[in-house]
């Protein structure tokens, strides 16, 4: 039931390239945007079937809150997502566009570009990198025209991630009993299991006790900003953050059952995603037709002195 005519532009080289206020022709979404509903397959995990993007939108587009999980590697993701807030934007009125590339310590200057760019004004892609206070262990390269076009959208543009100073006192004061942090102990025992396989057990327990609290952290904030922005919201995250049985939606206040809630899963072949984790998976092939990857592979393992980026 998987498409194999799924098209590779190498886009990623030039996906930061383009001024804001670059011609849209000139841009690499614009050269993969009428190809998109057609790369890979798009699963509802409740039925098993396949269904085709329009479809995928209609029922987004009804939906209040909207998650979407990527993999931050992969620039068919980043495309994806751009599509995505272009199409359910023509559908109705978006409320609020959450990334979790934004920390909330950032939240005041993307106000103001918004409003200036809303004015009519114009900034270059280097020039809003340097305002935005723009991140760099998020690659521009991967994500600079899908933040583009969000800042050039009408819908605010949210920080979903904690600030940089709550990392780092989560660091260095990690908690001694992070199981109590988790919606279940079940749910802290997939959480420290993922982290642990994560660093191939290498990995002591005052650091992973910091990672669990930040991941936590980020599921937290997620979930309120969400919360507190107008519907209808879309956020954007790594998958982990987006799953109904271990992230975000555990704290939303909707809670993570309601049918106002829709998750989408950004995935490759052999990815374990259930119908319990998230409503869709739209899935891409890890290689081309020439048995190319399609994103650089991550490694096996972390390694054990770094601090994990996102």
């Amino acid at each position: 039931m998987f498409k194999s005519s799924f098209i590779w532009l190498g886009l990623a080289l030039c996906a930061g390239c383009a001024s804001v206020n670059a011609p849209v022709a000139d841009t690499a979404y614009r050269q993969a945007e009428a190809s998109i509903p057609q790369w890979g397959a798009i699963v509802d995990l409740a039925s098993g079937e396949q269904i085709p993007a329009t479809r995928l939108l209609a029922e987004l587009a009804a939906a209040d809150t909207v998650m979407v999980g990527e993999v931050h590697e992969n620039p068919v993701h980043h495309l994806i997502e751009q599509w995505l807030a272009t199409r359910l934007a023509e559908q109705r009125p978006q409320g609020a566009v959450v990334l979790e590339m934004l920390s909330s310590d950032q939240q005041r200057p993307v106000n103001e570009v918004q409003a200036w760019l809303a004015e009519g004004n114009q900034v270059r892609s280097k020039r809003l990198r340097h305002i935005m206070r723009w991140d760099e262990r998020w690659s521009w390269a991967q994500y600079g025209a899908l933040v583009e076009s969000l800042m050039q959208a009408p819908a605010p543009l949210l920080a979903g991630n904690i600030s940089a100073a709550q990392r780092s006192a989560l660091i260095n004061s990690p908690p001694s009993d992070t199981t109590a942090l988790f919606a279940s102990p079940a749910v802290a025992a997939q959480q420290r299991k993922q982290i642990v396989d994560m660093h191939c057990g290498q990995i002591d327990q005052a650091r992973l006790n910091a990672m669990l609290a930040i991941q936590h952290a980020r599921d937290q904030r997620m979930a309120q900003v969400l919360d507190g922005a107008s519907a209808p919201r879309l956020l954007f995250a790594g998958t982990l953050h987006t799953l109904k049985t271990q992230g975000a939606p555990l704290y939303l206040r909707q809670g993570p059952g309601s049918a106002a809630l829709k998750v989408l899963v950004m995935g490759e072949q052999g990815q374990p995603v259930t119908h319990q984790d998230a409503d869709y998976l739209w899935l891409l092939p890890s290689h081309d037709a020439t048995g190319a990857a399609l994103s650089a592979s991550a490694p096996r393992c972390d390694e054990p002195s770094k601090t994990t980026a996102h």
